[in-house]
């Protein structure tokens, strides 16, 4: 039988309570996790790009997350979005990406992580 290493999902996120929900949610998943709770951190966690997918929070510590966008589609990396801020106008320019609004349940997290992983 054959072992393989479990998808790995970067956490962009700077509110640890939020940060550990979701890691705890990805691990019952059976998957591997990273984190981020800056710009800067995700922007080189993204260079290094050790994952699969990754969940964006779009606000960091007053930062803008639109560059940590801007490399996961250049680098053509699925992702979510989670925000506690209307994200219409990014919706409407990124419909591809999923953007779920915080507070978010479980069963929706989830979900949206099964479907962007078997992309």
């Amino acid at each position: 039988m054959t072992e393989t290493t479990p998808r790995c999902v970067l956490i962009i996120e700077d509110d640890a309570i939020v940060a550990m929900i979701v890691e705890e949610i990805l691990l019952d998943l059976g998957l591997r996790v990273l984190t981020s709770s800056t710009l800067d951190s995700a922007l080189v966690d993204i260079e290094i790009g050790a994952f699969d997918a990754a969940i964006v929070d779009m606000h960091l510590r007053g930062d803008s997350a639109y560059p940590v966008v801007e490399a996961l589609l250049q680098r053509k990396l699925p992702f979510i979005v989670l925000s506690g801020a209307d994200q219409s106008t990014f919706s409407a320019a990124h419909p591809q990406v999923k953007v779920l609004g915080k507070p978010f349940a479980k069963t929706d997290l989830e979900q949206h992580v099964r479907e962007m992983l078997s992309r």
